[in-house]
């Protein structure tokens, strides 16, 4: 790519998904307590975004494609009045759990990033909110993955709610352009097409020659993924979608050198593993997750989702808690840093894709994956630590606790955020109607679950 306002292929991705129907959007959501004073008003939070809108200019962009995909999209200038960002939803008063069945369709809404990439829609007087008296205020974000993933939730929560007065940078996020000729993009596109078909020609040969000696030097991670045991979760999720928000609290002292990634992965075992017993009848014995990763060596010029992940085997097979985490800990160890080096490789490889290459190379993975006979994982966890946030606000009233969710996909069909906001953790899980009928159960499971891996694997003394 010639401009660095092009879209890198890695983003471009989510949208060209979007067009074939498998929409990947995240969705953040902030709950403000105003406690025994007076919740904002409409115009305060309007008012609020306004204020801090340079903060976050640099969000403010669309995607524009060139015809025929000929060359890669740009990203443009779009900084509309604020207030056709955000949506004030009329539906004054609802209790939590309404709230939750109301973001579960917004959770499967697609947002066209050709005409807004992002958007904030804002409930108001939300009654029953977990660690609330008071009604509260529910602020809910939804972006285009090609302009959201993971590693820019805490610049986006810090542009929103945080103290500083500067412009935050968003890591990944290329420069805008005002505008763009699309005759004139297609045109050097075509004349550019020669060049890039043989770079990438050569970086996939590369590629497989260097897969080929890994493997023959029996290399840690170079082995194809295993084929699991299906479940009732390995089925297509439908377009419905279950949204839970679980408020977990401290975990406390863990064991050293035992993460939060990795009690969240273990309370998600023994969760899952009931779950499954009560549904199916049994749980397999190769009960897997996938955890994602943010590849923190990759340079800002790979775009935003800079992002792989590991398979992690969840043990169900061991009943002591304490040394069920330390396996899946081990396990969560063991696959990362090969994981992270080949995440790396693609992500590097991915700039070379020639931007008529793209849809093919989206489409023939798509048919892979529809061809597989049995499942490459069972859940998905992803961990972020978004920092402390005490001082965080909105028009004034401060920020009780936020989460978010990764989208669904017709392999993933059961996800879960983790969330910590300082020593405080919070969960969702997304999943689909069609998926798991009762969630609820579910929730019940994982927070009984939180409680017993805490107790069993916090150190004595």
């Amino acid at each position: 790519m010639s401009s660095p306002s092009q879209v890198q292929p890695i983003d471009a991705a989510y949208v060209l998904e979007a067009d074939r129907g498998h929409h990947l959007d995240p969705l953040n959501m902030w709950v403000f307590d105003s406690g025994s004073g007076t919740p904002p008003t409409a115009a305060e939070i309007t008012e609020h975004f306004r204020r801090r809108a340079p903060i976050f200019a640099q969000l403010n962009r669309r995607f524009v494609d060139v015809p025929g995909h000929l060359d890669h999209a740009y990203w443009v200038a779009d900084d509309p009045p604020i207030e056709q960002r955000i949506v004030h939803d009329e539906r004054v008063g609802l209790d939590w759990t309404a709230l939750l069945d109301v973001l579960g369709g917004l959770a499967a809404a697609a947002l066209d990033a050709r005409e807004t990439a992002w958007r904030i829609d804002v409930f108001h007087d939300v009654r029953d909110v977990p660690g609330t008296t008071t009604p509260a205020t529910v602020v809910v974000f939804r972006g285009n993955h090609s302009l959201i993933s993971g590693p820019l939730v805490h610049p986006l929560w810090e542009a929103f709610f945080g103290t500083g007065t500067e412009p935050v940078h968003f890591p990944g996020l290329g420069p805008m352009v005002p505008r763009v000729n699309r005759v004139l993009a297609a045109a050097r596109g075509i004349a550019r097409a020669p060049r890039a078909a043989v770079r990438y020609i050569r970086t996939m040969r590369a590629a497989l020659r260097d897969a080929k000696e890994l493997q023959a030097a029996g290399a840690t991670g170079s082995a194809p993924l295993r084929d699991l045991t299906s479940t009732g979760l390995n089925h297509d999720p439908g377009d419905r979608r279950t949204l839970l928000v679980l408020r977990l609290g401290t975990a406390g002292p863990l064991p050293r050198g035992f993460t939060v990634t990795a009690l969240a992965l273990t309370v998600v075992s023994v969760a899952l593993q009931r779950y499954l017993t009560e549904v199916d009848g049994q749980c397999p014995p190769d009960l897997t997750a996938f955890a994602t990763l943010a590849v923190g060596a990759a340079p800002e010029s790979l775009g935003i989702n800079r992002i792989g992940w590991t398979d992690v085997a969840l043990h169900p097979g061991i009943d002591s808690l304490p040394a069920r985490a330390a396996a899946v800990q081990a396990s969560l160890v063991e696959g990362r840093e090969a994981a992270t080096a080949a995440t790396l490789r693609r992500l590097t490889d991915a700039t070379s894709i020639p931007s008529f290459v793209l849809p093919m190379e989206l489409a023939a993975n798509r048919r892979r994956l529809e061809s597989r006979t049995s499942p490459r994982m069972h859940t998905v966890l992803t961990s972020i630590r978004v920092g402390n946030t005490t001082s965080w606000a909105m028009a004034g009233r401060p920020l009780l606790f936020g989460a978010g969710c990764p989208p669904l996909t017709s392999e993933a069909t059961l996800i879960h955020g983790l969330f910590g906001l300082g020593d405080d953790l919070t969960l969702t899980v997304i999943t689909s109607p069609d998926i798991m009928p009762d969630a609820q159960r579910y929730a019940t499971l994982l927070r009984e679950a939180f409680a017993e891996v805490v107790s069993e694997v916090r150190p004595q003394g």
